[in-house]
């Protein structure tokens, strides 16, 4: 049976947060990932993918979570063909529209456990 949205949420809320000093393999976990997403996700989609956030920063310590930001060309089509793709995967999904459903900005949280 799959898990609900409910179910996700508590079981992501549930995870420790840790803070660790900078690991200087976070740049290249980033580049790994990165080409990971360009070979598996529809290239018309993807315009580019940027590292960001506290692990993005050298030296600095973080959160050992890989940030990663994807500019779709198409917001509609995203949601059709690369949810399917990255939760088959193992990705969760979480869509929220920080302005309203259909204006910009929007924010889709993607979140894999285990990335190493």
């Amino acid at each position: 049976m799959a898990e609900t949205l409910e179910e996700k949420i508590r079981r992501i809320l549930r995870e420790d947060v840790v803070i660790s000093g900078y690991n200087s393999g976070w740049p290249e976990m980033f580049r790994h990932e990165k080409e990971h997403l360009l070979k598996c996700l529809p290239a018309e989609l993807i315009r580019r993918i940027e590292h960001y956030g506290s692990t993005s920063v050298p030296g600095l310590v973080a959160k050992p979570i890989i940030d990663m930001l994807v500019e779709v060309t198409d917001l509609d089509e995203t949601k059709a063909k690369v949810v399917a793709i990255l939760e088959a995967q193992g990705y969760d999904y979480f869509w929220r529209a920080t302005s309203g459903d259909d204006v910009p900005p929007f924010l889709c949280l993607v979140y894999q456990t285990g990335f190493s």
